[in-house]
Formats: C-alpha cells, sequence, structure tokens
C-alpha cells in the first residue's frame, strides 16, 4: 500500500482564471503570479517616503481555509524595512482581507486548508 504525503496537497489553491487541469507546478506559478500581482499593485497605489533605497523581500505567512478564504497570518521582513516601512504589515494584512474567495487546495479530491509563504520584493529605487 502506497503511503500517504499529508504534507502536499495534489491541487493548488487557485484564482478563477488559473488552469485546473494544469500540472501542479504550474498552478502553483498562476496562484503565486496572481497573488504577487495583487499584492504588488496594492504598493505601487501608495506613496511611501523613504530616506535611502530599498531592494529587499518581506515574506508574507497566509493560509486558505478548505472554503477558498484567505486569512492573514504574519509577515517576516529584516528590522531595517521594519524602521524604514512601519506600516507595511497592517496594510498587507488589510489587502488580505479585501481578497476574493479563490478555490481551496486539494487533497485526494477534499477541500483542504493550506499554509502559504509569499515573497514580496520591496524596490524603491
Amino acid at each position: 500500500m502506497a503511503e500517504i504525503n499529508m504534507n502536499e496537497v495534489d491541487v493548488y489553491p487557485l484564482f478563477e482564471d488559473c488552469d485546473e487541469t494544469s500540472n501542479k507546478q504550474l498552478q502553483k506559478i498562476c496562484f503565486e503570479d496572481h497573488l504577487r500581482t495583487l499584492f504588488n499593485d496594492l504598493l505601487a497605489a501608495h506613496k511611501f517616503t523613504v530616506e535611502e533605497d530599498i531592494n529587499d523581500t518581506i515574506y508574507l505567512y497566509f493560509v486558505v481555509d478548505n472554503t477558498g478564504k484567505i486569512q492573514y497570518r504574519r509577515t517576516e521582513k529584516n528590522s531595517k524595512l521594519n524602521l524604514l516601512l512601519p506600516n507595511i504589515d497592517s496594510l498587507l494584512e488589510a489587502q488580505t482581507k479585501e481578497l476574493p474567495t479563490i478555490y481551496p487546495a486539494q487533497k485526494q479530491g477534499i477541500k483542504v486548508a493550506s499554509k502559504c509563504k509569499l515573497p514580496i520584493i520591496i524596490n524603491s529605487h
């Protein structure tokens, strides 16, 4: 009897315009690219004033529950970004609450919650 890996999903969470028949890697890329675009658009719409150039990465941790609702968990960033962009966490958390409901991950045909980590590149040049 084959073992079931409970740490991996069969189908990644998907936005409506992602192809559910694609292989897992393409599903993951579509999901992450869609999220990254949404968050990059949000950050580009805000006028941040910083004293020095930034070229760094923030990691956004969230859960997609088994109904497709995205729930913010936390961000991870270095102390320099904390000083330069003190409100970025609350901005990302607020945006996470505004994201559309998506199709949840699946394991053996059952909708399951999935933990996600999304890198967001911050560049102020």
